[in-house]
């Protein structure tokens, strides 16, 4: 490991964070304006002022406070052993121990103190730089060259994907010259010219006297030692103009050479680094940019196969590997693919940061648990699921309906914010995997659930019985909870009523499809008082309960009318004809139904009708609409049980939790069953195709009930507050998600 940790205090967006733990591979992620690059501006201040070089100082992250402080703490175990090694005493070693590791005089900083304490065969060096106000800096250990040897021996190098000449690769020689300990100040400068000479000239001295010309003519900077290590390499190779796939760099794309720059810079710190002491630091921008998703995938995926090829492990072993310990590899991304390619190669090797903002506008760092041991999840781990990593707001839903709902565009314009959640569709395995309760992103989101994955009903018994996952849901409620918390008696009272409720008779009326005096919808309430600090909400009925209620009806009948009205046409080629004879067979009284039946169905075109076929269809649908009414106020009680015939038809569930082939099953409910049967093959037969999920009904009746209210009402204030009556518990969903997330955004913009 290359850094134990980073502590940055009072700069840019940071208030005080520490960073410690680093893997061979760090992920960073997170939204915009966060303070992600923020990171990137403090290391390489921090390196810029560690080589003495002038640079704009940081800002303060208040005011308030005077200084700004950066601490590195660097992990010196592996440099330690070397140079105390009998085998190593060249005088490069001898150097690095006399100035780190033999003075006693370097006090040691509050981080190392407490790393040497977790770890007592471990070796750390902490340095510390102040930023002052007057932008003076001062540093915790005054030799300078021991801060030159810290950079020597760790060295940073950044990259900017964004800003990088894509022609130019010039800067791996410097990369190549950082990377190597050998000892260029023992070549002497004589000695090299008389070898030359002896070797490529034709007579004695003819090459040492054409370097005494040109020096005598030219006048020159000498090299700088580093300078002088490219050029003793380059001499060894066989070109120093980088070529892509042995085409010139300005033939390829961008994109193209982005990548292999990347790749082949990755590539040489990670195999020049194998049998060095130097730890490299490398932190690059977005590698993604300029990439096609498939080749971001392989950016990846390359290097983990240079990775692996060197890397020695218990079950890798033998030539060409070895244990010397990785450079430390950051990078900030947007890119799903991405992660999603280092989470699933790199496994323990990785870790992701997710940067985020605190309320006061402070940057707020969380290591995500991104290894997985369920190898379930990593097969179907895909760029869908790596995409919530990003996400400003997650609504966990359980099937098809629920995205078709909560993405659906009329709503999302009436609720902007609520357009920027992702809505997901997770079985238990992605679930229990990528929601932020246990990834610990600080990504705001709620797991929607139908109350009847906690209870079960059994209208024989009339007893209800708890599911698995609420005695789950318990457990990790009294977890949540200390003992001595203001909040656990009243959770712990709530938590003993539900654990009553299997052992108490609940009763039920209409042959089961009510109960009778027991509330589901204030079980549901209570439920969800103390499910919230889980992030879980569970709905009273299912997605069709919430659209088809009582607040509903009426615009429920509105939309089946203009379903009759607007989208059925004369199931015939030759109109005239057929609905003449269809009226003679038919009384419009009397035979209205097989009427109707006989003449329409659901049309994907709508042709253009004589006048006079128009009004005899119109007097037909009309005659149909208001037999159709009153025949279901008369067919049932009230409009309670209305409702319920509507939800049981659309593929709902009864107040006691029981759909219509449960009722089948178990053989209740009958007559009520009938009804709808009924209804399904003659009254509703051409709603039928349409009385299963995903079949488009949910799209088209929410989209008429928002038209309709739009046209009544005056502005988007209104249709909203109509809305919340109308459908509830899908608007309290909805408001609730888009009050998170405008919150979100005021801080980031605030």
């Amino acid at each position: 490991m290359t850094i134990e940790s980073i502590r940055v205090k009072n700069l840019l967006s940071f208030d005080d964070v520490i960073l410690r733990d680093f893997r061979d591979i760090n992920c960073i992620i997170g939204r915009n304006n966060v303070g992600k690059s923020n990171l990137l501006k403090v290391i390489r201040y921090f390196y810029a002022k560690l080589e003495n070089k002038k640079v704009i100082p940081l800002d303060f992250h208040t005011n308030y406070n005077a200084v700004g402080e950066i601490t590195f703490t660097f992990d010196t175990t592996r440099i330690k052993k070397i140079v105390t090694s009998r085998k190593n005493n060249g005088r490069f070693h001898k150097h690095i121990y006399n100035t780190l590791f033999k003075s006693s005089s370097v006090k040691l900083n509050f981080e190392e103190l407490i790393a040497r304490k977790n770890s007592t065969n471990k070796s750390f060096f902490s340095l510390t730089l102040t930023i002052c106000k007057d932008d003076s800096v001062m540093w915790s250990v005054d030799d300078p060259k021991v801060r030159s040897l810290l950079a020597t021996l760790y060295p940073f190098l950044y990259i900017e994907t964004r800003h990088i000449d894509l022609y130019d690769w010039n800067p791996i020689w410097k990369l190549i010259s950082n990377l190597n300990s050998f000892n260029f100040d023992d070549v002497d400068h004589d000695e090299l010219v008389n070898f030359l000479d002896e070797k490529i000239s034709s007579r004695k001295g003819d090459y040492k006297k054409y370097i005494d010309r040109v020096v005598s003519v030219i006048d020159t900077k000498p090299y700088t030692y580093k300078e002088k290590v490219i050029n003793y390499i380059k001499v060894a190779i066989k070109g120093d103009s980088f070529v892509n796939a042995g085409e010139e760099l300005f033939t390829q794309s961008d994109g193209t050479n982005s990548n292999k720059f990347l790749e082949t810079l990755l590539h040489l710190l990670i195999t020049l680094t194998r049998t060095e002491f130097i730890s490299p630091i490398v932190y690059i921008d977005e590698p993604e940019v300029g990439l096609h998703p498939k080749l971001a995938e392989s950016f990846v995926s390359n290097l983990n196969k240079i990775y692996s090829k060197f890397k020695k492990t218990s079950e890798l072993s033998g030539p060409g590997r070895y244990k010397t310990p990785y450079p430390n590899i950051f990078y900030s991304t947007h890119s799903p693919s991405i992660l999603k390619q280092t989470i699933k190669l790199f496994g323990k090797d990785q870790q992701v940061l997710h940067f985020s903002k605190k309320k006061d506008g402070s940057t707020r760092v969380n290591k995500i648990n991104s290894t997985y041991s369920d190898e379930r999840f990593l097969n179907i781990f895909s760029d869908n699921e790596a995409r919530l990593f990003f996400s400003e707001y997650i609504v966990f839903v359980e099937g098809a309906t629920e995205l078709e709902l909560f993405r659906n565009l009329s709503l999302l314009n009436l609720y902007p914010a609520f357009s920027l959640a992702d809505i997901y569709d997770a079985n238990e395995v992605i679930l229990a995997n990528i929601n932020p309760g246990y990834s610990k992103a600080s990504i705001p989101f709620v797991i929607i659930k139908d109350i009847d994955t906690l209870i079960d009903y059994s209208i024989k018994t009339e007893k209800f019985s708890l599911r698995p996952l609420f005695e789950k849901m318990i457990k990790e409620l009294t977890k949540e909870f200390d003992y001595y918390d203001t909040g656990f008696g009243r959770v712990r009272k709530e938590i003993d009523l539900f654990s009553d409720i299997q052992s108490s008779t609940k009763k039920h009326m209409d042959s089961g499809l009510f109960f009778k005096r027991f509330s589901l919808h204030n079980l549901s309430s209570r439920i969800n008082k103390v499910s919230r600090k889980l992030n879980r909400y569970f709905m009273t009925t299912t997605i069709e309960g919430a659209l088809i209620n009582e607040q509903s009806l009426p615009y429920f009948f509105n939309w089946i009318g203009d379903v009759i009205l607007t989208q059925m046409t004369i199931n015939n080629p030759n109109p005239d004809k057929f609905i003449e004879a269809m009226r003679r067979r038919y009384n419009i009284k009397s035979q209205v139904v097989p009427l109707f039946k006989s003449v329409f169905c659901i049309g994907l075109n709508h042709p253009v009708y004589s006048s006079a076929v128009d009004k005899q269809a119109l007097r037909i649908k009309l005659s149909f609409l208001n037999y159709l009414k009153r025949k279901v106020y008369s067919d049932f009680n009230n409009e309670k049980e209305i409702v319920l015939a509507l939800r049981l038809a659309f593929g709902g569930k009864t107040e006691t939790q029981y759909t219509l082939d449960k009722l089948r099953k178990d053989g209740e409910a009958e007559l009520f069953r009938e009804k709808i049967k009924n209804y399904k093959n003659n009254e509703l037969f051409f709603l039928e195709p349409q009385m299963t999920k995903t079949s488009g009904w949910v799209t088209t009746f929410l989209n008429y009930t928002i038209e309709k209210i739009t046209s009544e009402e005056s502005d988007d204030d209104r249709i909203r507050q109509k809305l919340s009556f109308i459908f509830p518990e899908i608007i309290s969903i909805i408001e609730q998600a888009s009050s998170s997330i405008e919150a979100e955004e005021s801080s980031l913009t605030g």
